[in-house]
């Protein structure tokens, strides 16, 4: 038998609901396809349209309330990507256009302007609720009558930075008036509705696909709704949608075919569809059909990585890896065993692959840079595991925000022929580790270990940051999981200043960085949504299954 330190560690994980379920489903008859037709030539019309209607607020510049409502609802719906000069121009101009004089501010227009402002990357100044505090420096106590008002401030104060207690403070009131509000029964149905889905998560903070599909529904029941924006939000959301399903399925079918259970078994964690669902979360546009097939693919070899590292491989046998990983040897690999072998062999076809169908060679260089600092990293947290260490928290983030692949995803989100990047500037500033990836990583480690910890002790038994603070502070499980939920608001905030603040990097391309963090707000907010699975079978169901129409 092998040394006690040496056994490996297989456990079977919970099986996934849509492992076959899209292979199964048929494609579009001939009479269904006519019908897609049909409904593209209306979406046409329906663009030329809205667009119309967005440049005549921003020509007339009258009315500027209105035109902020009309671009934050396209946006919500999902339809933003259809209007991206039209929007440009519009937030120019409303940038351009002075703030209202404090004493004739709307709360709502004013959490508004300053939300969309921060959204498309203008530094609006948080000064204008000043007028809004009363002189021992709270809410003025009209406001707690005012649901719009707290919904608009609200989703605004959730763009705050980290130095702005205003906003901070605004965040705590607003959840508080609006959780009260909610509870009363007093409320419309429809307002409830709305509040609730704002305390769920944020606007800032929401897959945009999932955020399209539930905003859809409560903007039709908004009396203030747009019927062109609502059909057009609604035959977009179907013809992306069997778009996504087709792609979905394609993956399911190339994971299929890989037949990797034969060669690594129990252990590995079987997910194709939740890892198509991770790149739709990054990148949801028709045009980036390519990309998401890439980054879905590397998703599922992370996966196969990460299971090898923590759930099979012995500590001997994973120093021989990380070797190998380092010199990118896949001999080497091969040599330690068939698992070993088949999972580098695959990771390193697969991103040849992608430079031949005409990704970046400098990102897929990078990306296998940021892979051999994963397997680095990795490999300390099973030493860790082995010698029986909890190292301090600050220590234990020095490696296991690595871990997280999320430096590598950034890479292969940023490697897609579409974007046209200047690549030297955009791939030396990716490996500078800068701040933003460095936010979205924490983040990923942060709210996995918070909703993992139980479920991940068991599994792998690498000591996570949750029983690091634990441990250093000498407190009990809940008192950590809450402190680092803490250190989870302070990487959004710096997120949001690393954004407004960065006019080096496309705007695209930072999308994608917070994106990464909207995905573990998605699937691990509740839960631990990739090790147990069943936690994002309504997120995956209402982005891919169910239908929009009524």
């Amino acid at each position: 038998m092998e040394h006690e330190h040496h056994q490996r560690r297989i456990v079977r994980p919970e099986e996934s609901k849509w492992t076959e379920y899209f292979i199964d489903t048929p494609s579009l008859s001939c009479s269904c396809q006519q019908l897609e037709e049909s409904m593209k030539e209306k979406r046409e019309k329906l663009v030329k349209k809205v667009g119309c209607m967005i440049e005549g607020y921003t020509s007339s510049k009258n009315n500027l309330p209105e035109g902020m409502k009309m671009v934050d609802a396209i946006e919500r719906l999902g339809v933003g990507y259809h209007f991206q000069e039209e929007i440009s121009r519009f937030m120019a101009v409303l940038n351009a256009t002075p703030a209202p004089a404090t004493e004739n501010v709307d709360m709502a227009m004013a959490a508004l302007r300053f939300r969309l402002l921060r959204q498309h990357q203008h530094n609006a100044s948080c000064d204008i609720f000043e007028s809004f505090v009363d002189s021992n420096g709270d809410f003025k106590e009209t406001l707690r009558r005012d649901v719009d008002a707290l919904l608009n401030l609200y989703e605004a104060a959730h763009l705050g930075y980290c130095e702005e207690d205003l906003l901070k403070s605004a965040v705590v009131f607003t959840t508080g008036c609006l959780t009260a509000m909610a509870g009363t029964g007093q409320l419309p149905r429809h307002t409830v509705e709305k509040v609730d889905h704002a305390l769920t998560s944020p606007t800032m903070r929401r897959m945009k696909r999932l955020e399209a599909k539930l905003y859809i529904s409560i903007y039709e029941n908004d009396e203030d709704s747009n019927h062109d924006i609502l059909e057009l939000a609604k035959l977009d959301f179907h013809i992306l949608q069997q778009m996504h399903r087709d792609e979905a399925r394609s993956f399911s079918l190339w994971y299929k075919e890989l037949n990797a259970g034969s060669t690594l078994g129990p252990y590995i964690r079987v997910r194709p569809v939740e890892c198509y669902f991770w790149a739709l979360c990054v990148f949801y546009e028709p045009r980036y059909a390519n990309a998401r097939m890439m980054f879905a693919k590397l998703i599922k070899i992370f996966s196969f990585f990460d299971d090898t590292f923590d759930s099979y491989g012995t500590l001997e046998e994973l120093h021989l890896f990380n070797q190998a990983v380092q010199r990118w040897d896949e001999d080497g690999a091969k040599q330690i065993g068939g698992c070993f072998g088949y999972v580098m062999s695959l990771l390193s076809k697969t991103l040849d692959e992608f430079v031949a169908e005409g990704a970046s060679p400098l990102g897929i260089d990078c990306t296998k840079k940021s892979i051999k600092e994963v397997s680095r990293c990795m490999l300390q947290e099973v030493i860790w595991r082995e010698e029986g260490q909890a190292p301090l928290l600050h220590d234990h983030l020095k490696f296991s925000t690595v871990s997280t692949f999320y430096w590598a995803l950034a890479c292969i989100s940023f490697v897609d022929p579409m974007d046209a990047n200047d690549d030297v500037g955009v791939f030396g500033w990716t490996m500078s580790s800068p701040k933003i990836i460095e936010n979205s990583a924490t983040m990923a480690r942060l709210m996995d270990d918070i909703s993992g910890h139980e479920t991940e002790k068991d599994r792998s038994g690498i000591p996570d940051t949750v029983e690091c603070y634990m441990k250093e502070h000498g407190v009990r499980v809940q008192v950590a999981k809450k402190a680092l939920w803490c250190l989870v608001e302070e990487q959004w905030r710096s997120m949001n200043h690393e954004f407004v603040s960065n006019t080096v990097i496309p705007v695209a391309l930072l999308q994608r960085v917070i994106n990464l963090a909207r995905l573990m707000e998605t699937t691990y907010k509740t839960g631990h949504g990739y090790t147990v699975c069943s936690g994002i079978t309504e997120p995956i169901s209402n982005v891919l299954d169910t239908c929009v129409f009524h």
